[in-house]
């Protein structure tokens, strides 16, 4: 009798998380922004440590951007291999060497603030060298600053081989528009974030990033805490191209990055993943139950659809990421320190 109660109630719940999930889908098309009318100059910064699997796309997708006036600054970190400047200027991009002194600051903001040092554009726009960016990406970035104290997009999945960390990395990162839905837990994406300078160069916000290690977490910080608003543009969202080879500690330093800076939405998804592993373990007596999951797996291939084939593999890999997310999530619960390009970074309260 007990248990015909339980699976009564969890069907109903799974109906009610069916429907959450539709209105999710319908409410995700206003995250779309299509007014292009704001081209001032902007200058794009790119970091770069090394040599990733996708770099000549990546820069040529940043040098064909259908926008008048930009100009693109990579910043190599001075312990990379001797030959990619050169390998980067024959390419026919700007190039210059890490140099900003902070102590405390990561690899990837000390990169980033020397980018500034040495660009002049009105609109200061962050991107990844692991990502390849379609032709309008850097306009919708710019133009919808119009409304917006900052702007970000989240990168779709593309792995260079169906490796077991790819696929699971592939699942794992599709979590991530989850915080995108509402405008009150947005997260900036540190391989495509944009402001406007004057904002980014006041004192206080590089004293701020002279002292931190996660560039988006930061810059997330300091636009909300001013009370400003993120906006987040489904459609220009570019690939993420990429060969995981450290998958735990990947996704570890992930959710304990959210653990930390959003903790409600953490608490969230503890919560929502304990109701899909009881929805999957129940799902063989109440087919009901699976349902969450099939709407779950088309909502991301909507998410992906202007990547036609390459949005289903990790639409399908959410079906393990979800847990995978979970446990993971239980077991860095109250950890501090995460591991990032080789270092140790402990976050502070």
């Amino acid at each position: 009798m007990l248990l015909t109660y339980l699976l009564t109630f969890l069907t109903i719940l799974a109906i009610i998380t069916d429907m959450l999930i539709f209105m999710q889908i319908l409410k995700e098309k206003e995250l779309k922004f299509n007014e292009i009318n704001m081209t001032p100059r902007a200058s794009v910064i790119v970091p770069v440590r090394g040599i990733d699997e996708c770099m000549e796309e990546n820069v040529k997708s940043l040098l064909q951007q259908d926008y008048p006036d930009y100009q693109v600054v990579y910043v190599v970190d001075p312990d990379s291999e001797p030959n990619l400047v050169e390998k980067l200027k024959k390419i026919g991009v700007k190039v210059i060497i890490s140099n900003y002194r902070c102590e405390l600051c990561s690899g990837k903001i000390r990169a980033q603030l020397s980018g500034l040092a040495s660009s002049d554009g009105e609109v200061i726009v962050f991107a990844d060298s692991d990502t390849r960016y379609d032709k309008l990406w850097l306009r919708k970035m710019v133009s919808a600053l119009d409304k917006f104290d900052a702007t970000t997009t989240y990168p779709w999945p593309k792995p260079t081989h169906l490796s077991i960390k790819n696929l699971v990395r592939a699942g794992f990162w599709t979590l991530g528009f989850e915080s995108q839905f509402s405008e009150k837990n947005r997260f900036l994406w540190g391989g495509s974030m944009a402001f406007k300078r004057d904002l980014i160069l006041r004192a206080e916000v590089m004293d701020e990033l002279s002292r931190e290690w996660c560039d988006d977490c930061t810059m997330t910080r300091i636009i909300k805490r001013k009370g400003g608003r993120i906006g987040f543009l489904m459609d220009a969202m570019p690939l993420n191209i990429y060969d995981e080879k450290d998958l735990i500690r990947w996704s570890s330093r992930q959710l304990i990055t959210i653990r930390k800076y959003s903790p409600k939405g953490a608490t969230a998804y503890l919560l929502a993943g304990f109701i899909f592993l009881i929805f999957l373990i129940l799902s063989p007596v109440d087919p009901i139950l699976i349902t969450p999951y099939l709407f779950w797996i088309i909502k991301n291939i909507i998410r992906g659809r202007k990547y036609g084939k390459l949005s289903i593999i990790p639409s399908l890999m959410t079906l393990f990421a979800i847990q995978y997310a979970l446990f993971l999530l239980i077991y860095n619960w109250n950890k501090r320190e995460v591991v990032w390009r080789g270092k140790r970074y402990i976050l502070r309260n």
